[in-house]
């Protein structure tokens, strides 16, 4: 264990007395949530939000972690220890958040709780600075883990008379979204500079939402900012500052898939056509070889 990592250990020790409490992460703002504190980990934590029928598990990365407050009153009256089915519920644990990333691929997740930069996808792949995320409608983002507050999923609550039944389905529904992921088509690189480097010449979308997010062609810069440019736009951008890319406009998958429905659609009506003309050939040709009736 290097220094750093010592001095960092350190300084999250006040949070081990809170673990099974309930607490507040953050005072407000989107990525503020109230639930029961399961993990800690090195460089972030474990939130369980009870709801229903599902539990939320929100992983939070400490380093965005402003504030932990936790009710007194509330947590006076409770058990201060976490039970064996809430530490059930935790499905993954590493000893740092990009570990923990590592052993989340394949899964349904969600990125931050709220804000420009919320998505929920299918986490594709993980790398050193970035992780790779299929979402529905901008198909492909590749995320900077450095800029991701907090990742989170949604566990179902199981009823014990139809664990077995459940987990079959649940298992081969899990083989059949493996089979999926592993045909969607990414660019790979080494860390998200040389990301950069591979979607040079692109059309690229920065950042998923907020003022900072823009649309362009990205072009060869130097090492200290990316350019692209948008019609008569040239703008040039901070690395430090990019949060998200993906190819092409954002929604455009979304749009291509509606396309491709709709082509279906229109594809199917012919094929339906064309089977009613022969039916109704059929039935003249019937009616015309049949004796004239007496």
């Amino acid at each position: 264990m290097t220094k750093n990592e010592s001095n960092k250990n350190e300084h999250y020790e006040f949070l081990k007395p809170l673990m099974g409490r309930t607490v507040t992460i953050y005072r407000k703002g989107p990525e503020s949530k109230t639930g029961k504190l399961v993990d800690i980990q090195s460089d972030y934590l474990a939130l369980a939000l009870e709801e229903e029928q599902n539990i939320s598990v929100i992983y939070y990365c400490l380093h965005h972690v402003q504030s932990v407050s936790e009710n007194v009153k509330e947590n006076s009256i409770q058990q201060l220890q976490t039970t064996s089915r809430e530490q059930k519920q935790i499905i993954a644990q590493a000893n740092d958040f990009k570990g923990l990333l590592t052993q989340l691929v394949k899964s349904h997740i969600k990125v931050n709780q709220g804000g420009p930069e919320s998505k929920k996808g299918v986490l594709l792949d993980t790398t050193d600075d970035y992780i790779v995320l299929f979402t529905e409608d901008d198909g492909v983002v590749f995320y900077c883990i450095d800029h991701i507050k907090s990742i989170s999923l949604e566990i179902k609550v199981e009823n014990r008379q139809n664990n077995l039944e459940e987990e079959t389905s649940n298992e081969q529904g899990a083989e059949q979204n493996a089979l999926e992921v592993d045909k969607i088509y990414y660019v790979q690189a080494q860390n998200f500079r040389s990301l950069f480097n591979h979607l040079t010449n692109s059309w690229v979308s920065i950042n998923r939402g907020g003022p900072e997010a823009v649309e362009g062609v990205l072009v060869p810069g130097s090492e200290d900012y990316y350019t692209l440019v948008n019609n008569d736009e040239i703008i040039r951008l901070n690395p430090y500052h990019i949060k998200s890319i993906s190819c092409g406009p954002k929604g455009l998958f979304k749009t291509n898939e509606v396309n491709e429905e709709k082509n279906k659609g229109v594809v199917k009506n012919v094929e339906e056509k064309k089977e009613e003309k022969k039916e109704e050939k059929k039935k003249d040709q019937k009616q015309s070889k049949k004796p004239p009736s007496m």
